[in-house]
């Protein structure tokens, strides 16, 4: 992965950022004047399609090697790397990801919003029915090159940070007390934290990969919680009974969607285990309760949007950045805020900061660059 700008005559420029002391701000929202566009700058670059990284690495190979070498001299120098990965690296492992070059959001895809799964048994019905069509397909994904690049970093201790380990990096709350023991990597009884990666994505391909020192800072999609007494189911276990209560209707959305994509159109999958449904028609979607207590509804373990990371999660996180020498960034945009601060985080600390990534980012980088 590497960094690429597009100029006005649609000539590409490759570019890994590598950075000492630096400024950065957000995009700030777009004030409007007349005859400007409604849309906030924010929304405006989502709805800009980067390029396609493929035909990028066929059309500038020098480029591409030039800057392996300089990515590679970026990280000789250093003892603690850490990584902050996005959707751009699970792209090759047929995972669409939101602000790609072929990006669900330049489709129209609206992901679910936390309010809406919570306090809409609708929403929920609309949401366990995409993932029927969506979620098998997602969870089966393979890790690609990337992944096993980054496992193989890890083992050979060329990123990896370690930081003293406190109480306010743990969910200590009483109803998770007994219950994310079992699934939690980490353990305070240690003396020192620690980590490798933090990743945006939920899909679990660090993990497969062999990366043991990783923190999913927006959770995992093969994990339930009842958002009534706080118990944990397996996801697979979950979706064969969601799958056993549905049956006719999702052999019709199949039947469906096989129609379409023979006319030649679309993948049918949404990222993070969401599915395109023809007919959106979910008012005969059967959803199971908790096991447990009888009463409440299964959530998947993630953070939707407009739902925030947990505390703990990102007191690890900011440590772990603090305890850094070097903040690699790897196919993210850095759109959502709760990776940016990371990124802020580094650029207060006088971190040096490296950006990898196929389009533009949330970053206005100062100091100086290496461009192509």
């Amino acid at each position: 992965h590497q960094s690429f700008l597009q100029d006005k005559n649609n000539k590409y420029y490759s570019m890994v950022n590598l950075h000492g002391r630096v400024t950065l701000r957000a995009v700030p929202r777009q004030k409007r004047t007349k005859g400007s566009s409604s849309i906030p700058l924010v929304q405006q670059q989502e709805q800009e399609r980067p390029a396609d990284p493929q035909s990028i690495l066929e059309n500038q190979p020098q480029v591409f090697q030039e800057n392996v070498h300089k990515l590679v001299d970026w990280m000789s120098h250093k003892k603690q790397i850490l990584c902050l990965t996005g959707a751009g690296l699970s792209t090759e492992s047929g995972i669409p990801d939101y602000r790609g070059h072929k990006g669900s959001y330049h489709n129209g895809h609206k992901p679910m919003i936390h309010d809406q799964f919570v306090s809409c048994p609708k929403q929920r019905q609309r949401y366990w029915g995409r993932a029927l069509v969506g979620w098998r397909d997602f969870d089966t994904s393979k890790p690609n090159a990337g992944h096993y690049a980054l496992a193989e970093l890890e083992e050979r201790n060329i990123i990896g940070v370690k930081f003293t380990n406190k109480v306010d990096y743990y969910d200590t709350t009483r109803s998770s007390i007994g219950r994310n023991a079992k699934n939690d990597d980490y353990r305070l009884e240690q003396e020192q934290q620690h980590l490798s990666i933090i990743t945006q994505n939920v899909d679990g391909l660090h993990r497969r990969a062999g990366s043991l020192l990783t923190t999913e800072l927006h959770g995992r999609t093969d994990r339930l919680k009842c958002m009534n007494c706080g118990s944990y189911r397996s996801r697979q276990e979950f979706h064969s009974e969601l799958e056993g209560l549905n049956y006719d209707w999702l052999q019709q959305a199949l039947k469906e969607n096989s129609a379409h994509n023979s006319n030649g159109s679309a993948s049918m999958q949404r990222p993070d285990g969401d599915g395109h449904v023809i007919s959106e028609n979910y008012n005969d979607i059967l959803v199971p309760s908790c096991t447990q207590c009888g009463v409440g509804f299964m959530k998947p373990d993630v953070v939707f949007f407009g739902d925030i990371v947990p505390r703990h999660r990102v007191e690890r996180c900011r440590a772990a950045v603090q305890a850094s020498d070097g903040l690699l960034c790897i196919g993210s945009s850095l759109a959502v805020l709760s990776a940016f601060r990371f990124v802020r985080t580094a650029a207060d600390e006088g971190i040096p900061i490296a950006i990898l990534n196929v389009g533009k980012t949330r970053v206005r980088l100062r100091v100086y660059s290496f461009t192509g």
